[in-house]
Order: C-alpha cells, then structure tokens, then sequence
C-alpha cells in the first residue's frame, strides 16, 4: 500500500480567483493553464494498519498545523473511497520555493492524490482524479495534465474538473519565471480569495469579462498566436490583482522588483522583444516568450536588482507514478 506520483505545477494564462463553494473548491470562474516542465512535486505515500497515526513531511520537515489538517483531510477523503481506515506516511519534495505564487499547491494535491489513490488500489482515470485533486487545492486538478490545460467551472462537484485542450508537444511556449522572493506569502491564496469575494468592488465585473477571455486563449492556443495569447494573459493578470488590491484589506502580493520587471517587459516590447508577463498571488513574475527570445530575456533579467533565481520552463508533462520512492 505505497506509491509515488511525480507531478508539475501550472501557470494560470486566465486565472481562477474565488470560490463558488469553498468546501469543494467550486471555482466562480473557469480557467486555463500551462503545465510546467522544470517546476515538480514527487510525493510518496504509504498506508498500514501499523501505523498509529497519520506523518506528514514536506522537504524533509513537518509541517504546521493548519497545513497537516488540510492534508489529513485529503486523505481522509481518499480512505473513504477505498473504504479503509489506515494511517498514512506522507513525504514530498518540491524542486522550487513553496507558497509563493508558484502554484505549489497546485503540483503538491496532485502528487497526493495520485500517490494515495494508487497506494490503495483506486484505479482512476484523470477526470475523477482532477476532481479528487481539486478538493485539495482549486489549481491541482490542472496538474493532473500535461501541455495547456482548461478548468470547466460548475456547480456541482462532479461537473467541475479539468481537460487538456492541447498536449505539451503542440505549441513551444516558454515561461521564463524571475524569483524575486522565495519567502512564504503572508496571506494564502485559499484566504485571499473569500475576501475578494466578499469585498472587492469590481469582482463580478471580471466575472463577466472573463468568459469572452477564457473563449479567446483557447483560440490563440489552438491557432498558435503567441502575441493574441500573450495579451491577454497579460490583462487577465492584471484584472485579477486590480480586484486583489480592491479587496478590503487590500492584497499587495507585489514587491518592488516585480513592479521593475513589469516596466522592463514593456520596454523591451518596444525595443522589439516581444514577451508577456503573468503573476499568480506572489510576488515572482512569470514571464510568457517564444523559445528563440529566451536567451535575450535570461540576459536582462541578470541586470535587474532584485531577481535571485531565473527558472525556464517549457509546456510540461502529464502526472505519472514512479517506483523510486522518498522513503
């Protein structure tokens, strides 16, 4: 009763911010997402009758209570669907920083989920393990696919999971992802996101504008149109941190580098290199190019104060499991 499970995380191109039921992690939005190929979660599980409770490490570490309780009640809700009552162990390691706008929720629930269904013999296809996943974290049920990915949003659980609109080999997109802070964001997304709901003014406006986006980063997928898709990410992005900053308290997830590299992506698209940049809620900003513009961008990113680590991902992988296990 062990199995590991590799999982990448995604960067959101139209965002999901808000839920329409939070003990399900409904969505009140669709969204569409890249998976990333150099971003991974690998997570292992085992379940005994020996064990007397339920062990929980993330890179090598225990974890705190909040987050314990977040993962026990994920695979609580694995052992209801095989009808057992094992404790389990639980080790997982990220290659990149935790709770920082790098989605690593995202490739973390899915990982667990994987990890744990396999463990004990649930043979899932990935539609009912992106709704398992979901439950966990919102953005993990688009990690469960590889390539570029839509989240269908839906009142009822079991209409709201995600499809992979094209596959990672069909459009050579590259994320460029500055880090500029790898320390943990103060105020989580889950937490966020109710208050956005609640109090921002303009959020049932983005509500209405992004149906007509979510329509149009499928077609700039589809067609390959790096400058339509970039836009739009671009706006999107921008839309969601205007409600965060609407928010009462506002959400400030930026630093001043990130606002520095914002007014660099804007001067080198008029110096004629064409990139895009999209930011989760955190401070690191993902920027969107063609492979060939890659280099450039490293290049430029090296000469703005405040960037410690550059991390180029291109459109990653499904989730799979692995015999190599953590422990």
């Amino acid at each position: 009763m062990k199995a590991t499970a590799i999982t990448h995380s995604n960067i959101a191109l139209i965002k999901y911010w808000g839920k329409y039921n939070p003990k399900l992690s409904l969505p009140m939005n669709g969204s569409i997402s890249m998976t990333l190929d150099n971003l991974k979660t690998v997570t292992t599980v085992e379940f005994s009758d020996d064990f007397k409770e339920d062990k929980i490490e993330i890179n090598d570490k225990a974890v705190d209570k909040k987050s314990e309780e977040r993962i026990v009640a994920h695979l609580d809700r694995i052992r209801k669907l095989a009808k057992i009552k094992s404790k389990a162990k639980m080790a997982s390691k990220n290659n990149f920083p935790t709770a920082t706008g790098l989605a690593s929720s995202a490739s973390g629930f899915s990982a667990l989920t994987i990890a744990a269904c396999n463990a004990v013999g649930l043979n899932l296809d990935g539609k009912q393990l992106s709704i398992i996943s979901r439950q966990g974290s919102g953005s993990a049920c688009r990690s469960i696919f590889g390539g570029f990915v839509e989240w269908l949003p839906a009142k009822r659980s079991e209409d709201s999971y995600a499809v992979q609109i094209v596959d990672e080999n069909y459009f050579d997109l590259r994320d460029v992802i500055a880090i500029v802070s790898s320390a943990e964001k103060k105020v989580s997304s889950a937490a966020g996101m109710m208050e956005t709901v609640k109090t921002s003014p303009i959020y049932k406006t983005r509500l209405k504008i992004v149906k007509n986006s979510l329509k149009g980063m499928k077609r700039a997928i589809l067609g390959k149109s790096f400058t339509k898709l970039g836009k739009m990410a671009e706006f999107d992005c921008l839309l969601m941190h205007a409600c965060m900053l609407t928010t009462r308290p506002p959400l400030i997830y930026w630093s001043p580098a990130t606002i520095d590299i914002i007014h660099a992506i804007e001067g080198w698209r008029k110096d004629g290199l064409e990139a895009y940049y999209t930011i989760d809620a955190g401070p690191n900003v993902h920027i969107l190019a063609l492979s060939e513009s890659v280099r450039e961008i490293e290049k430029r990113l090296k000469d703005i104060s405040g960037v410690i680590d550059i991390i180029q991902n291109k459109p990653g992988g499904g989730a799979k499991t692995t015999g190599e296990h953590l422990f």
